[in-house]
């Protein structure tokens, strides 16, 4: 990548003895650069008033530039994304963030700027979630009106939205429930040009791990009556991480929550493409059979020892290396 190619250059530049046959002294790995990849070796000395101008090729020559992008939507209102234009001989990739963030949350942002340094098109949407230009995370006990078929609508526009800029090959890459919201997607649409999906972290919303079962049942059964005698004003309900705080109309929560494990998988399994799932194997949000249950839908999974829901920590290499895996495997 060109931006570790410099910091290389940097740290060779000051580091280095200079001497034959004697190897520059250990470094620290700098977590935003991996420069543990670079294979150390000795190098002639080079003095280090060089070193700004090295940081300002870093700076200039970094990953493709990002702008924020915004557009309106067929159903109104106004989405955001992160682009970056890479190399058109590359795959674009879309990146989908998790429940209630945006692209800005770290694991999202982190696989972004990845992608982004290695040359591919990438494409980090907003899901709108009814607000118009959202920029930032939503609180649980923000108003929720917008339900997962209009979530799915918004991904759908962002697919197209590569396509009429020519892409031909898209890669689907989600995080969490950004994962689920793209199986959903891939299991009722076949876009031609999307190749290959990607998920990180794949979860559900009905997930009695997260919320207690019987909390689960009340719930759906306290919406699906709301929702009969067409009571659609807001109500607080459990889901996901917000528990008892989530402010939602009848309908729209049920729209989410109707995603249980089973469907999940069933849709997983009606995907048409290749797919890769690739799970922490710290990760406490899942049941003890889920990987074997992910493996029958036909699945490729992928476990990183140790890690969280979330790739903290040293993880994040792992999973980058993992991504870049997956997304070399495009048929």
């Amino acid at each position: 990548m060109v931006t570790e190619f410099f910091y290389s250059l940097l740290v060779y530049s000051c580091f280095s003895s200079g001497t034959p046959g004697h190897a520059m002294r250990p470094l620290t790995p700098v977590a935003a650069l991996p420069v543990a990849r670079f294979r150390r070796t000795a190098t002639p000395a080079t003095p280090c008033f060089i070193l700004p101008f090295l940081l300002l090729a870093l700076v200039t020559l970094g990953p493709a530039c990002a702008e924020e992008i915004a557009v309106e939507l067929p159903q109104g209102g106004q989405a955001l994304a992160r682009f970056h234009a890479g190399s058109p001989s590359r795959p674009a990739i879309l990146v989908l963030h998790g429940f209630l963030t945006s692209h800005h949350f770290n694991t999202v942002a982190s696989m972004v700027e990845l992608l982004a340094e290695e040359g591919f098109t990438v494409l980090a949407p907003n899901l709108t979630l009814g607000i118009s230009k959202r920029r930032s995370g939503l609180p649980c006990d923000a108003i929720h009106t917008q339900g997962m078929e209009e979530d799915l609508a918004e991904i759908d526009f962002w697919v197209r939205w590569l396509e009429n800029r020519g892409h031909r090959e898209i890669v689907l890459v989600g995080h969490s429930m950004g994962s689920l919201q793209l199986v959903a997607y891939l299991a009722h649409r076949h876009p031609a040009a999307v190749r290959l999906l990607v998920a990180t972290s794949l979860t559900y919303f009905a997930n009695p791990r997260v919320t207690p079962a019987e909390v689960i049942r009340r719930e759906r059964a306290r919406a699906e009556a709301l929702s009969a005698r067409g009571d659609e004003s807001p109500r607080r309900f459990s889901l996901s991480f917000c528990q008892g705080n989530y402010v939602s109309t009848p309908s729209a929560y049920l729209s989410y929550l109707r995603w249980d494990g089973d469907r999940l998988l069933a849709a997983l399994q009606e995907i048409p493409i290749p797919r890769v799932v690739i799970m922490g194997g710290a990760d406490d949000r899942f049941e003890a059979d889920w990987r074997r249950r992910l493996e029958a839908s036909g699945a490729r999974i992928i476990v990183i020892p140790g890690a969280s829901h979330f790739f903290d920590d040293q993880f994040e290499f792992d999973l980058h290396d993992r991504l870049l895996e997956a997304v070399a495997t495009l048929p």
